[in-house]
């Protein structure tokens, strides 16, 4: 019976808030001795969410216990850095952090800060980006995309999964480079917006390696990337910084937990997730979603937060973008 009562009181924490029993909290020494939740702040079955699942997967075989993955979608990703705020943190409970989680406090606020609230633990992959047209278009590079734009500032139109994201930001720091005018018309995912590019109904789309498939299949033309070098994906594609355009938007993956975590529990975590980084079947995975290679170290990861936070309001500022203070 007591056995009984301890496994359901187990499956309440779980399930019903971020607490865990103290049995389950347990010692440093003994890290872990009960599942982990990580959230992956996007939809289930999108490249991210697959991204987290093959992970968890190689973090299980290393840990010992389940690493259980939990969708929490919206407000540009950075849902998981909320729900870090009121975390235990014995390290049962991370999250994902896309660097949405580095910009959004510029523009619109958040409940978190970046540099005091999170528990910086490892970088396991990162995004490649890419301005594409549809095949069809006339368009065969990206001069000949400003042009248009410049020739008429209504005739071009975007998509990207969102205000605000890495897309959004990349194509308007274009626009501001170039003195090109485009619409902006964002989307619920890269899905709705390579439908739109497909239909006709926008010119452009800035996307993650979603379009592959249709570039593939001759209907989509990439004329850049927005990485620091070309992808391996796509060698023969330009990137904006070959073109002249200072503009780099890689947006590393990143798993983090709330602050406070135990030196020792960092270290059993950091320890796993190289491992399970560094597993043939993961890279593989990467590979086949076209996302990058990339890996951070907990000391690596939390420089990277310090200067990506800094340099996301010099970033919106050369916009023209009001930052808060």
């Amino acid at each position: 019976m007591k056995k009984l009562f301890a496994t359901a009181m187990t499956a309440l924490g779980l399930v019903a808030g971020t607490a865990l029993p103290a049995a389950a909290q347990g010692n440093a020494a003994h890290y872990p001795n009960a599942p982990i939740r990580l959230i992956v702040p996007y939809t289930a079955g999108g490249v991210t969410d697959i991204m987290g699942r093959m992970f968890a997967e190689q973090a299980t075989k290393r840990l010992g216990q389940p690493v259980i993955i939990e969708n929490k979608t919206g407000a540009n990703g950075t849902l998981g850095g909320v729900q870090m705020l009121s975390a235990d943190p014995s390290g049962y409970y991370l999250t994902m952090l896309p660097i949405g989680t580095f910009r959004m406090p510029h523009i619109t606020g958040a409940q978190f800060d970046p540099l005091k609230d999170f528990t910086y633990i490892s970088v396991i992959s990162g995004f490649n980006y890419y301005i594409a047209v549809n095949a069809s278009s006339p368009w065969k590079n990206v001069a000949d995309l400003v042009a248009e734009a410049k020739k008429n500032s209504s005739s071009v139109s975007y998509g990207t999964p969102g205000a605000n994201s890495s897309q959004h930001i990349g194509m308007a720091q274009l626009g501001v480079k170039t003195g090109a005018e485009w619409t902006h018309v964002p989307f619920k995912g890269d899905a709705d917006a390579i439908s739109a590019l497909m239909g006709n109904h926008i010119q452009a789309v800035v996307s993650s390696s979603s379009i592959l498939p249709y570039v593939s299949s001759n209907k989509i033309r990439v004329l850049a990337s927005l990485g620091d070098k070309r992808s391996e994906d796509l060698p023969d594609v330009p990137t904006l910084k070959e073109l002249g355009y200072p503009i780099v938007h890689t947006s590393p993956m990143g798993i983090a937990g709330p602050k406070g975590m135990a030196p020792e529990v960092v270290k059993k975590l950091e320890t796993a997730f190289r491992a399970a980084y560094d597993d043939p079947a993961y890279q593989a995975g990467l590979k086949k979603l076209g996302m990058s290679a990339l890996y951070m170290n907990a000391a690596d990861y939390h420089k990277y937060a310090i200067d990506t936070f800094n340099g996301e309001r010099e970033a919106l500022k050369s916009m023209g973008v009001q930052t808060r203070p």
